[in-house]
């Protein structure tokens, strides 16, 4: 966005040049000294009509006449542009974005979305839900406007997200996840490549509406892609056939604090007393009523239902399911047990 402030820096600069001018120009005119001078310009221009400091001369006179015409016009100029400025908002709105952009230099570990179309509010919603920070680009000024005074705590920055220098502003080197959601698969691929060259150790979800860019947009860099259409036809489907279980997945998604929600453990960040613990040795149900569904070995098969006796190995993951309380209780307890 141009800055708005150029114009009434050449309105400042216009008015330095009248000051220097008329001094100079009675210095020659008149021989005055500089600063009886600059004193005779000040009151010329101000028009506050004190006595001059010296008889003018005709020469005097009509430079007087320029001086004040020349000055009335600037300040004119100003004023009116002042006031276009206010009226059209473009002041604020600058400000606003400054706002925004010395906000977004200080997070660190904040997700990116890119496109606030309905899978893009979507997703922004979720993330807040679950208390991460977000920073959003969104190419529509309007759409920007309209959804950062929904969600105040959202940060809105307008921007073609396909451009590198808007991702560089909203601190995509220490974001940890970008979500690709805009309405076109071209502008996806272009977002999802410059995001893995600007930041290859990130998790990169692109929106995707056919197989064909799926597949390229995992060759792109993607972490994982998601297509609406495939997505939305096969829950149609799973609906008729087999609703009550459709109702309870629907509820897994939500989140809030009546919520059912699925978290993942990293075995690895778990706390040292549960190294080489086979998964009934963790209690994690007793403890906090969290149930465990599932368990990705090193080599990345997942186990559904897996037993209790089942060892947790190094580099694996579990998935615990439990409400909105049970999965605090869940993270304070191993937070507990670091200590």
């Amino acid at each position: 966005m141009n800055n708005p402030f150029h114009s009434l820096r050449k309105v400042l600069i216009l008015f330095s040049l009248i000051l220097f001018g008329g001094t100079l120009g009675y210095r020659l005119i008149e021989d005055l000294d500089w600063l009886p001078a600059f004193y005779m310009v000040v009151q010329t221009v101000s028009t506050v009509g004190f006595n001059e400091v010296t008889e003018l001369s005709t020469s005097g006179t009509w430079f007087t006449i320029v001086l004040i015409i020349s000055s009335f016009g600037t300040f004119a100029y100003g004023a009116g542009l002042l006031a276009q400025l206010a009226i059209d908002g473009r002041v604020r709105h600058f400000l606003l974005t400054k706002r925004i952009e010395r906000k977004v230099e200080k997070l660190e570990g904040h997700a990116i979305v890119c496109g606030l179309g309905r899978n893009g509010r979507q997703v922004v919603s979720k993330l807040r839900a679950y208390g991460a920070d977000v920073v959003v680009i969104e190419k529509d000024e309007h759409r920007a406007e309209e959804f950062r005074n929904q969600f105040q705590k959202v940060l809105v920055v307008v921007g073609d997200a396909t451009d590198d220098t808007v991702l560089e502003k909203v601190n995509i080197a220490k974001a940890s996840s970008l979500i690709a959601a805009l309405a076109s698969d071209t502008d996806n691929l272009f977002v999802v490549i410059s995001a893995r060259q600007l930041n290859p150790n990130m998790t990169i979800g692109a929106r995707a509406n056919t197989e064909s860019t799926e597949r390229k947009l995992l060759a792109a860099g993607a972490t994982y892609t998601v297509s609406p259409n495939l997505v939305g036809g096969a829950h149609l489907a799973h609906n008729l056939m087999n609703p009550g279980v459709m109702n309870f997945l629907d509820h897994l998604s939500v989140g809030g604090s009546s919520a059912t929600n699925i978290e993942e453990i990293v075995v690895d960040e778990l706390p040292e007393v549960f190294s080489g613990c086979n998964i009934k040795d963790l209690e994690i149900r007793q403890q906090t009523g969290c149930t465990v569904i599932g368990y990705v070995c090193e080599q990345g098969l997942l186990t559904v239902n897996p037993s209790p006796d089942s060892k947790v190995a190094p580099h694996s993951k579990l998935y615990v399911l439990g409400n909105d309380e049970q999965i605090k209780d869940l993270r304070a307890w191993f937070t507990e047990k670091t200590k």
